[in-house]
């Protein structure tokens, strides 16, 4: 929930934020790069800024499915049929 509100609250300050599980896998250079102890483990990192609105990313469109094609509702019946 950390990670989340950090998140949160860069967007809602105009940053961007991005969570990074591959920094585990590399997580003794981590260590030896910043002095954190041998004892603490290394779950993610978050690297943020400012994002380039000028970047190609930036119109890349990669659609939805449908919400019923992803979602099972139990006994909620006609929930879905508003979307």
């Amino acid at each position: 929930m950390y990670a989340q509100n950090f998140l949160l609250s860069l967007t809602a300050r105009g940053f961007h934020g991005i969570p990074q599980a591959v920094l585990g896998v590399y997580a003794d250079t981590v260590r030896a790069s910043l002095g954190v102890r041998d004892d603490l483990k290394l779950l993610f990192g978050i690297s943020f800024g400012m994002g380039d609105k000028t970047s190609p990313m930036y119109d890349i469109d990669m659609g939805r499915i449908p919400l019923q094609q992803s979602v099972v509702l139990h006994d909620t019946p006609g929930v879905l049929d508003e979307q």
